[in-house]
């Protein structure tokens, strides 16, 4: 199953579409059982994430599936705070160890203490307190510059139906071939794929047109909008993970139904957008 599960939502009120809030401890709970039954073995969550890593450790999660965190901002904490954050997460956790830590803000790897940033890392995987060290990312030029820099082993970017930029620009074939493993995130867009056009928000009304070509060509081919979401993901080989969120078991249980479906033979190319207001959800609260 190449579907992680995202964990955010556990920890906060998370989503620009997100009407139903954080779901309670007794709906992590089934989410995790229903995500542990279908085969998914990776979790994805941060210290920025709220109560998330709280609740994981609460519920045993670490026990049951492969955890990939990511260290809180450096920013005036210096290189030692990599470990700090890790100590932290462990705590939370309740575990020994996690499968993968990653720096959340790739500018902590990219910026002039990148190397101090890096041998952090290696030093935590020396020390078995990490099996990967790697970075998250907001555009397709950091995974490649920051890739060549350092021998990274895991990278999670965005990507989705609407934001092809990892591919488009040979990001996903430059990481492949230095054999990274790439986790992708927001495969919905924050929520905006499974929207309803005509509630979109002012700040996004002007992509509305988009959006109803994308739920036409769900329609036409009888599946979901979710489906033909994860379609665009899961059609790319170079995507090791998918991280989907969701808000409760319910949606859990359509997303893994869509993953297990028979192909779909799509070109996604054509509801791409390069548009920075849509695309990137950090600038949806400016254009609202």
């Amino acid at each position: 199953m190449r579907l992680a599960l995202g964990t955010v939502q556990f920890g906060t009120d998370y989503g620009a579409f997100n009407l139903a809030g954080r779901p309670g401890e007794d709906a992590v709970a089934e989410c995790l059982d229903c995500a542990e039954a279908a085969g998914i073995d990776t979790l994805d969550t941060a210290r920025a994430y709220g109560a998330s890593e709280e609740v994981l450790g609460r519920l045993g999660a670490p026990r049951r599936f492969r955890i990939v965190t990511k260290v809180a901002s450096l920013r005036g904490a210096g290189a030692d705070g990599v470990a700090r954050s890790l100590e932290a997460s462990l705590a939370a956790l309740r575990a020994d160890r996690v499968h993968a830590l990653m720096l959340h803000d790739a500018a902590d790897l990219a910026g002039p203490d990148g190397d101090r940033a890096w041998q952090a890392l290696d030093r935590l995987r020396a020390e078995r307190l990490i099996e990967k060290a790697g970075v998250s990312v907001y555009t397709p030029e950091e995974a490649t510059a920051l890739a060549a820099r350092y021998p990274i082993d895991i990278v999670q970017a965005p990507y989705s139906v609407f934001d092809q930029r990892m591919r488009t620009s040979g990001a996903f074939a430059a990481l492949a071939q230095r054999r990274v493993e790439i986790h992708v995130r927001s495969i919905f867009l924050q929520g905006f794929a499974l929207a309803d056009p005509a509630s979109l928000p002012a700040g996004l009304a002007s992509h509305r047109g988009l959006l109803e070509r994308f739920r036409a060509s769900a329609a036409e081919r009888g599946v979901t909008p979710s489906r033909l979401a994860l379609a665009a993901a899961l059609g790319e080989p170079a995507i090791a993970r998918a991280v989907i969120g969701v808000d409760g078991p319910a949606q859990l249980q359509e997303a893994v139904a869509a993953a297990r479906a028979e192909p779909l033979d799509i070109d996604p190319s054509g509801f791409a957008s390069t548009d920075l207001g849509l695309i990137n959800p950090a600038n949806w609260r400016r254009a609202a």
